[in-house]
């Protein structure tokens, strides 16, 4: 048995480490508030979708141009950064042909914090699953705290993702 120094990963390390910086709730002065959250939920959700059916059109959708993907495992192990679209997309899609089971990115708790009319950050819960052999496993969990900017186009997009991961995998 070990002690609980060894315990890993520390409880609340991701609101400790500032990965993630959850706001209190205030109330929205602007009507349009409402669709840009559900939209920004939206990007969150289909950058998932993307991932798992093997999507690089969805994926490049997902950032913009000069767009950024770091992670940090357990609050200690620092993944990337990988900076720019095609770097990100590339580096994502390189992970394709080392998993042969489905890989499905379940994300919830999604909340918005930071709403302006074209920048904001919002954090979700990732639950990661792996499909293979008829059977289904939980292959890592964690928060995720995403920078979106909203393009002229009125789409938003990810300036900056940070995966958390309670775990490696």
């Amino acid at each position: 048995m070990s002690d609980a120094s060894d315990l890993r990963p520390v409880p609340a390390w991701a609101r400790q480490t500032g990965h993630t910086r959850v706001q209190r709730l205030a109330a929205e002065a602007q009507a349009g508030a409402a669709i840009d959250r559900l939209l920004i939920a939206e990007r969150i959700y289909r950058y998932g979708w993307s991932y798992d059916e093997r999507d690089q059109q969805g994926l490049e959708d997902c950032f913009t141009e000069d767009g950024s993907w770091e992670g940090l495992i357990m609050g200690r192990d620092q993944v990337g950064p990988f900076v720019g679209r095609a770097t990100i997309v590339e580096w994502l899609m390189g992970f394709w042909s080392q998993q042969a089971d489905q890989r499905r990115h379940i994300f919830t708790n999604v909340v918005i914090d930071d709403l302006g009319a074209s920048i904001a950050t919002a954090h979700a819960y990732l639950m990661l699953t792996a499909a293979a052999a008829a059977s289904v496993s939980t292959e890592t969990v964690g928060p995720y705290r995403l920078e979106l900017v909203k393009d002229p186009d009125g789409v938003w997009r990810f300036s900056r993702l940070l995966g958390g991961y309670d775990a490696p995998f």
